[in-house]
């Protein structure tokens, strides 16, 4: 008898773009056991980037997207075993119970929109391809967002330079964004992080 064991993502949430968040679980018969640690997966390119902490919403649709169908499937058959009228409603209420929560899993996510890592993540769509926010992968992507503003500037860039174009009014809409992307690299300062998300279009400003 062969055991299926080993590591597969499920639970992909969060989608913008062509890039999901998905946690990593250890599975038996690919059914899901325990999660591992989340990541931005973007489907098109198959690139994976580990996010800094595992995503509780990923976690918890990756176990009821699968366990909740296979439940509903064992009560289906246990139903048509099952003598008595008792006996069949509780059977009944549990296969709705377990249909409303897989697809309630679905709708939830939609339903569930952090507003202001979606635009950061659409930002790095635009400039590097891929929907992730710097703030939440354990990587740093700061020489990868520096490499890219050194390419499209003629100036020397010091170690400030986003801080100061984020005080700036003026700066150009595309160094803004370039600005916010580094910004988001410095995960521990939270300062910085509520004056780079002011920045965002259609964010409040603070007094």
């Amino acid at each position: 008898m062969f055991i299926i064991w080993g590591k597969r993502t499920y639970g992909a949430v969060d989608k913008v773009g062509t890039t999901s968040v998905k946690t990593v679980f250890g599975h038996l018969y690919y059914l899901p056991l325990f999660p591992m640690s989340s990541h931005y997966v973007d489907f098109k390119t198959g690139n994976s980037y580990e996010l800094t902490r595992m995503d509780g919403r990923s976690v918890l649709c990756g176990y009821l997207r699968i366990w909740m169908p296979l439940m509903l499937a064992i009560a289906l058959v246990v139903f048509d075993i099952l003598d008595g009228t008792l006996n069949k409603v509780l059977c009944a209420l549990v296969m709705a119970l377990t249909a409303v929560a897989a697809i309630g899993s679905f709708v939830y996510d939609k339903k569930v929109v952090r507003k202001e890592s979606a635009q950061v993540r659409e930002m790095m769509h635009r400039h590097f391809g891929v929907a992730l926010d710097p703030y939440r992968c354990r990587s740093s992507l700061q020489a990868d967002i520096e490499e890219r503003v050194r390419a499209h500037s003629n100036d020397a860039l010091d170690a400030s330079w986003y801080k100061r174009t984020l005080d700036d009014a003026v700066s150009q809409p595309h160094l803004v964004e370039m600005a916010v992307l580094r910004a988001r690299c410095d995960q521990h300062d939270g300062t910085l992080q509520t004056r780079a998300l002011q920045r965002l279009p259609g964010a409040r400003k603070a007094a």
